[in-house]
């Protein structure tokens, strides 16, 4: 990388990067970091503004309306036949500054046992029926803001692919969250050290869907 490309793009931003400190990281940075660490790099330290399609805009919105639809089902049998009678909450933000970390979770499912159990919602498809690596621990992200702010033991979650009307358990092991906490600082060392990491993604692979394609381009 050379200091006149990277000069470019810091101008081209218009931000001090230099002043830019946060405490927190969020769990959609976790999930960015796991598909490929250079959204983290761009989204927190060039402050770059993803850019997406119409399609993409408008799933965002279907995504909040089908999780609102959760208020009106009278319960969580939905996910298990172990859920009758269990309480939803719904958007819930959530944070723990024991591990700098912060989310907005879309569903937690609290039984009548007491136990907490996130789902998240993704207007995608799945990877040919399983879990996408990033949204597998996204959710084990949540995971550890749950066990922290509710004073738990997380030890399951789902996520909803929408348009397949596909629900996957993920049994979320004391390993993944093991895993998820290394994330966290590495994520926390991109931003302070405001050094570019590799690209994760294979380039045969990559199809600019981040919304950051043309600021990867000028790398």
């Amino acid at each position: 990388m050379s200091k006149y490309k990277d000069g470019w793009l810091r101008r081209k931003q218009k931000l001090p990067i230099s002043d830019i400190t946060e405490e927190f990281v969020s769990v959609t940075d976790i999930k960015h970091y796991v598909y490929c660490p250079r959204l983290v790099y761009f989204d927190r330290v060039l402050r770059a503004q993803p850019v997406f399609g119409s399609q993409q805009e408008e799933g965002k919105e279907q995504h909040e309306d089908y999780v609102r639809k959760e208020l009106r089902r009278k319960d969580a049998v939905y996910y298990s036949p172990d859920f009758v009678g269990a309480e939803k909450l719904l958007f819930t933000s959530l944070s723990s500054p024991a591990l700098g970390l912060q989310g907005n979770v879309d569903c937690i499912i609290k039984t009548v046992k007491g136990e907490y159990i996130p789902v998240e919602y993704k207007n995608m498809n799945s990877d040919k029926g399983r879990v996408r690596m990033d949204h597998k621990y996204q959710l084990v992200g949540y995971a550890l803001l749950v066990e922290e702010c509710f004073g738990t033991v997380v030890k399951r979650g789902f996520v909803n692919y929408i348009p397949e009307g596909l629900i996957l358990r993920v049994e979320i092991s004391p390993t993944m969250k093991s895993y998820v906490k290394r994330v966290l600082g590495h994520i926390k060392r991109i931003i302070r050290d405001e050094e570019l990491p590799p690209v994760r993604v294979a380039e045969h692979k990559c199809q600019g869907g981040c919304g950051h394609k043309q600021t990867c381009q000028q790398r």
